[in-house]
């Protein structure tokens, strides 16, 4: 899976374990923890659950990451994380397509995913919708809201 030859980026499902993983870690914990003084063990994969993992790299480093959990019926993806100094260049848009093509790739119904609130419009570009109150994150204490795409009448491009 590839992304658009002007974006200068690729996409590849990365194992844990791999050196690629490892530097997916680094790049989750900087754009999902660390501005909240968060501890590093939460990019910590220890919740017994099965995860593909995808990272989008540029120049052979990685420079994006999500993770998509396939439920019963429906999948959810789980921390989009696009490094810093790389945001603002589609590498989250392109990541999530991908993982919502996954998805659909499945034969899921929908997708959903815990988006802290301060980027939903993110997520809304790409068809996502706003589906539960806000709430705090048990995990790291965070305001998320949860959000949904129907992979049958929703476009993850918003169009």
């Amino acid at each position: 899976m590839g992304a658009p030859e002007s974006q200068g980026f690729t996409l590849s499902e990365i194992e844990p374990g791999s050196a690629a993983y490892t530097e997916a870690r680094r790049v989750r914990y900087d754009a999902l923890y660390r501005e909240w003084g968060l501890p590093r063990t939460l990019v910590e994969d220890t919740d017994g659950r099965a995860y593909r993992h995808l990272a989008v790299f540029d120049d052979g480093r990685v420079v994006g990451y999500g993770r998509l959990h396939l439920e019963d019926g429906a999948c959810q993806i789980y921390q989009v994380a696009v490094a810093r100094n790389r945001r603002g260049e589609g590498i989250g848009k392109v990541l999530v397509e991908a993982l919502v093509e996954w998805a659909r790739d499945e034969g899921r119904g929908a997708v959903y995913l815990d988006s802290r609130s301060h980027v939903v419009s993110f997520y809304e570009h790409l068809g996502f919708e706003v589906c539960s109150d806000e709430f705090l994150s048990p995990r790291t204490g965070t305001p998320h809201v949860r959000m949904r795409l129907d992979l049958y009448g929703g476009d993850p491009r918003g169009g």
